[in-house]
């Protein structure tokens, strides 16, 4: 049997931060495949972002060590909530606005981000103005009383 080892970026579950949370905000309407890719690459950047630009906002990710019976490690996984909500694109457009205003970690994805090969993906991103972009999704981390009212109209993703 192996020791399972804990990620540096694992907190004790007593120091859970609960005032902070997770949200992916989509376009409404997505196909459930291109919502589930947009959602993943969301969260994704979101964590790297983190873990490049903002180092300190880790341990408030509250990233857990989930054992199982067996002592298998189930790491990381954050303690957090992660609501992932759906919405009008001009809602999506708004909130990534309102997040980058506020100073929150923000990561957003548009449809010019798919298809074909990353390298015409990016060539499509740097000849599209942003105004012209059509933004799938937004993820956002920050605290619930900072979150909460930037996404009240989006509903529960069904």
């Amino acid at each position: 049997m192996t020791v399972p080892t804990v990620s540096p970026a694992c907190v004790d579950a007593t120091e859970v931060d609960s005032r902070h949370k997770f949200v992916v905000a989509l376009k409404a309407k997505l196909p459930p495949g291109v919502a589930a890719n947009a959602a993943s690459h969301l969260c994704l950047g979101l964590a790297a972002k983190a873990a490049t630009e903002q180092p300190e906002l880790l341990r408030k990710m509250s990233f857990l060590a989930f054992s199982d019976a067996d002592s298998g490690s189930h790491a990381p996984i954050s303690g957090l909530s992660l609501v992932v909500l759906e919405g009008r694109p001009a809602w999506v457009r708004r909130l990534r606005d309102q997040a980058d205003a506020a100073g929150l970690l923000y990561t957003d994805f548009t449809a010019e981000m798919t298809g074909d090969t990353y390298a015409e993906q990016l060539d499509r991103m740097k000849t599209t103005p942003e105004q012209a972009l059509d933004y799938y999704g937004v993820a956002v981390f920050g605290q619930r009383d900072v979150l909460d009212p930037l996404t009240k109209k989006f509903s529960l993703l069904h």
